[in-house]
């Protein structure tokens, strides 16, 4: 009875012991885990930088009503604070924006190139989303990603800057007429407008053989056999 007591005592000993060290393991790797939480967070805000400048005058005056890019710049430029949650929904933030852009174009810049230039954008901020959002996250690459939404939205913003500065650029006499003469053409017949293989074909035309006649003479138009009588 006195050894299985001392062997209880024993089992008992060795539990708590190893409850321990099971605790102190537990919390150090919730330290390691926080201190790299910490250093991640500190890199991410030191470089949550959207340098992206203000458009031109020209182009502030066409984006009258676009409240959708408001809103989009408005939330880019807005830098988050505190934890990594808080920077997770931030991005989720700007990727819904993003998503928005594509809703209510002024009819000025609602053109296929402005169009691509939002969804290389978009793509660029769904990049970002992935990455921040991983179990491990990887700051470098959201480091990159953030200089590439900048870049892109720069290009963004350029595109539309250059479709004002061509609508600025004088026509010569007649040319705008032609030219609304043509989509007015386009418009009503879309079959005319050739494709790309077409315009490199010249069009053949078939031409008939010239029918060659043989001529008669009058005198033998008047010639008939004579009947025997």
């Amino acid at each position: 009875m006195k050894y299985l007591k001392l062997i209880i005592l024993f089992c008992f000993t060795s539990l708590a012991l190893s409850c321990n060290d099971d605790e102190k393991i537990r919390e150090a790797e919730a330290l390691k885990t926080k201190e790299q939480s910490e250093a991640i967070l500190k890199v991410i805000s030191e470089n949550w930088k959207f340098n992206v400048p203000a458009v031109t005058p020209r182009v502030k005056t066409k984006l009258d009503g676009w409240n959708e890019w408001h809103s989009f710049k408005s939330e880019l430029a807005d830098k988050p604070t505190g934890s990594l949650t808080a920077y997770r929904n931030k991005v989720k933030a700007i990727a819904e924006k993003a998503d928005e852009l594509n809703k209510n174009i002024p009819p000025f810049f609602n053109k296929p190139q402005v169009k691509s230039r939002i969804m290389v954008v978009v793509t660029k901020i769904r990049t970002l989303y992935t990455y921040i959002n991983l179990d491990v996250v990887q700051k470098d690459k959201i480091i990159t990603a953030i200089g590439e939404i900048s870049k892109e939205t720069i290009s963004l913003q350029n595109q539309l800057d250059e479709l004002v500065k061509l609508s600025e650029i004088p026509k010569e006499k007649g040319e705008e007429d032609l030219l609304k003469a043509l989509d007015t053409i386009r418009m009503a017949n879309p079959d005319m407008i050739p494709d790309g293989k077409d315009t490199k074909q010249k069009p053949q035309i078939k031409t008939q053989k010239p029918q060659v006649l043989t001529p008669v003479s009058p005198f033998k138009r008047d010639l008939k056999p004579k009947s025997e009588n």
